[in-house]
């Protein structure tokens, strides 16, 4: 390559490289936005027991009346167009393949939405529980539950289980998590992601079970991923951190293509002139 191209393949590099603190920049927005709808692991923390619901049924529950066993719970909403049917067709698929009666422990799934009718709660606990085994224990065992506004947010946050409500898309952004609780309602772990193998799922319940609240490394050891359920709107497809991200990455590659069409631009003239000169 010529001397003479070197300090301007330099000053290149270097104009890309004084990119990257903007592109650390919406890394660390992308960061907080999935944050905000990330989940806090509080183990040991209590639940709000004097929290009430209506199950799918129509009938009042308080949810010290779920006590007395271990309680798998999950926060969905049946109109979730994306994770929550994911996660809840893999916690009946889960509870199917553990030979679960009903009896042992109880799972609970409660709605984010507000606005979740009786009707919606019915239709999809028919569904889920017939796919989880159909017994009449397990009907009975797994509660869809939905609530005020300031009882859901009280148990989620209780549990450390963040989501927020897009008013653009109208959906609710959250994350999969099953959170683990003992019968006197305590977090005892957490199983992050849509699938749920047996060993951690059955490690957990034993847990939960005897009253124990997993340490922060028997936490980690039982893995899972945080899957994030994010709404989008048709007319505005990507978040504001995706957006600055996007656009960084057409400015550079903007700088690029100018750059090396520069270069290739110079060394067509350089050629010409060498020709004419020879």
């Amino acid at each position: 390559m010529a001397p003479h191209r070197r300090p301007a393949i330099l000053l290149g590099f270097l104009a890309l490289l004084g990119a990257s603190p903007a592109v650390a920049q919406t890394t660390d927005l992308l960061k907080r936005e999935v944050a905000a709808i990330g989940v806090v692991e509080k183990l040991g923390a209590t639940v709000p027991r004097g929290a009430t619901f209506t199950d799918s049924g129509g009938n009042p529950v308080r949810f010290s009346d779920l006590s007395g066993k271990p309680l798998l719970l999950s926060f969905n909403y049946t109109s979730c167009p994306r994770l929550c049917g994911l996660q809840l067709h893999g916690m009946a698929r889960a509870l199917r393949d553990a030979g679960w009666d009903g009896a042992a422990f109880g799972v609970v799934s409660v709605s984010i939405d507000p606005e979740e009718t009786q009707e919606q709660l019915a239709r999809t606990r028919q569904q889920l529980t017939h796919e989880a085994g159909g017994s009449p224990g397990v009907e009975a065992g797994w509660r869809f539950l939905r609530g005020d506004k300031a009882d859901v947010d009280a148990l989620a946050d209780a549990v450390g289980f963040k989501y927020r409500f897009d008013p653009a898309t109208g959906e609710f952004a959250h994350q999969a998590t099953l959170v683990v609780l003992t019968a006197d309602g305590r977090v005892s772990g957490y199983l992050h992601g849509i699938t749920y193998p047996a060993t951690a799922l059955r490690t957990a319940l034993d847990r939960a079970g005897s009253g124990a609240v997993a340490t922060a490394e028997q936490q980690r050891s039982i893995g899972g991923f945080l899957l994030t359920c994010m709404g989008f709107d048709p007319a505005d497809p990507a978040p504001l951190a995706l957006k600055v991200m996007r656009t960084g990455g057409v400015l550079a590659m903007a700088f690029l293509l100018v750059f090396l069409g520069t270069l290739a631009y110079r060394d067509v003239k350089r050629r010409r002139t060498e020709n004419l000169t020879t």
